[in-house]
């Protein structure tokens, strides 16, 4: 099936519900749901914040959001994600060596993590 009319995808998901999916078509105006209470509408770009809002007071988290075929410019592409001060020397759970993750992801938080390459602990840097 061909996505050449999505603009950007947004995919939601609860333990206990099946995921949703919210679709901005390359329209600007178009807004197709798929797994929820048959929310469509032509609102756009405020209608996705409204559902986004709906769902997420609904006990939704947002698993994933990507431009598909986004019209709007995107930021330069940075080389790498430049590591933050204060790694640490190993994982004080297991002593394992440690590496930065830009961006990780769990159920619970989403944000730069220094994470152990053995346990997977993390120690999360936020602003």
């Amino acid at each position: 099936m061909s996505d050449e009319h999505v603009q950007h995808t947004w995919n939601l998901a609860r333990d206990d519900a099946d995921e949703v999916t919210v679709e901005l078509w390359t329209d600007g105006y178009t807004v197709r749901v798929t797994g929820g209470d048959g929310e469509d509408s032509e609102g756009g770009r405020k209608a996705v914040d409204a559902l986004l809002g709906k769902y997420r007071a609904a006990g939704y988290r947002l698993v994933r959001d990507y431009p598909v075929n986004d019209a709007e410019p995107q930021a330069a592409d940075v080389e790498d994600d430049a590591e933050p001060d204060g790694k640490p020397e190993e994982c004080p759970e297991c002593g394992g060596r440690v590496e930065f993750e830009p961006g990780y992801c769990t159920d619970l938080r989403e944000g730069d993590a220094w994470l152990c390459t053995g346990c997977r602990w993390g120690e999360w840097l936020t602003a």
